[in-house]
């Protein structure tokens, strides 16, 4: 008897088409699990987001704010040269020398 190799090829070609799918159902899950982490992120960031908002608005509304842009718009020279100072000082204690 000789073998043609088409008995072998039927049994590929289901094989072929289990794994097909395997992947497809596999691939609709992934999507499924992406799509729904992706709105939690979403709700998360949304979230974050309105807090900040909130918290800006309250620092911003805070009394020392205004007393700083007070003294900003009345001594600009001096400010300008406190945020330097602060700014060398901050670079040398972060410096890795």
């Amino acid at each position: 008897m000789q073998n043609t190799g088409m008995q072998g090829s039927t049994a590929g070609a289901s094989t072929v088409e289990k794994l097909t799918e395997q992947a497809t159902e596999r691939l609709g899950r992934l999507s499924e699990t992406a799509h729904e982490t992706m709105g939690r992120v979403s709700d998360i960031a949304s979230q974050t987001a309105s807090r900040l908002r909130d918290r800006s608005q309250q620092l911003l509304d805070h009394p020392a704010v205004g007393n700083a842009r007070s003294y900003v718009r009345e001594h600009p020279v001096a400010a300008i040269g406190i945020a330097i100072a602060v700014g060398l000082l901050i670079s040398r204690l972060t410096s890795r020398r």
